[in-house]
């Protein structure tokens, strides 16, 4: 592990006591797969007595500015696409996601059991003692260092069920990095339903996985459908740094959109890419 794990201090009555015990780590990944180029997002995994949550550290600062001002001030739509929830001790997660540019929220669950293979490579990172492991997930090679110290089962992501908390994780590809950063103690369960489990005024809508991958290629196919039939004059529209002044200029965009998503699609679980023509 190239980067050094800040000091974790963890006690089991700690744990026991604390109503969200939280763990941030930074996530590297790379939108483009044909780029040597990361994005970088700080995500959050917030155990809590009954559940586990996993979303980017930006929904805090935006909830924060909201609670501050009273209001829906500030909104944060997610980058990653790793915003989840699952009942503690459960491989079964629910899974939030937005289509760009759709008013829409929708949530739909997987089971998600990942069958580790636990090697006999060890190291010590600070007073950690770290063990490696490894797993086929989501049609990519994954390798996990987890410690034995913290008995939590749990880590970044789907990445869960080792016999410990797993404080680094990456593909052989090295498309997604995750490394353990801090942790925090909150002495209350931390509130997420204003942007979590509702994305602030949209109420998830419950599909299946079947119906989420008809909904994308549905917007792929024709990504500025809404906008055309919604469209009014004094909007003020500006897309690829183009203004639209009139409906009919959302038909030249279309190749240009379609472009983009599949250059800068890298899904985590490459078995569950949507099939883009």
């Amino acid at each position: 592990m190239k980067k050094k794990i800040s000091l974790l201090v963890v006690l089991m009555g700690i744990i026991i006591n604390a109503q969200t015990h939280r763990f941030i780590y930074e996530l590297q990944y790379r939108p483009d797969p044909n780029d040597v180029t990361y994005d970088k997002e700080e995500m959050v995994l917030d155990i809590n007595a009954e559940e586990v949550k996993f979303y980017e550290s930006e929904f805090l600062i935006n909830d924060s500015l909201n609670i501050l001002h009273g209001g829906m001030s500030s909104q944060h739509t997610s980058l990653s696409e790793q915003t989840i929830i699952r009942k503690k001790n459960s491989n079964k997660n629910k899974n939030y996601f937005q289509i760009r540019m759709m008013p829409y929220y929708y949530v739909f669950e997987t089971e998600d059991n990942i069958q580790w293979k636990i090697e006999g490579d060890t190291k010590k990172i600070n007073t950690y003692n770290l063990q490696k492991a490894t797993a086929r997930f989501g049609g990519r090679n994954w390798t996990a260092w987890f410690t034995p110290d913290i008995n939590i089962p749990e880590g970044p992501y789907k990445f869960r069920g080792l016999p410990g908390l797993v404080l680094y994780v990456e593909d052989d590809k090295k498309d997604y990095i995750y490394s353990f950063s801090r942790n925090i103690n909150l002495p209350k369960t931390y509130d997420t339903k204003a942007f979590l489990e509702r994305h602030y005024s949209l109420d998830p809508i419950t599909i299946d996985f079947k119906k989420w991958v008809k909904l994308n290629l549905e917007f792929y196919n024709d990504p500025y459908a809404r906008m055309r039939t919604e469209f009014q004059p004094d909007w003020n529209v500006r897309i690829e740094g183009k203004q639209i002044k009139s409906k009919e200029e959302f038909a030249g965009l279309t190749k240009q959109t379609q472009m983009s998503i599949k250059k800068y699609y890298n899904p985590i679980e490459l078995d569950k890419a949507i099939p883009y023509p």
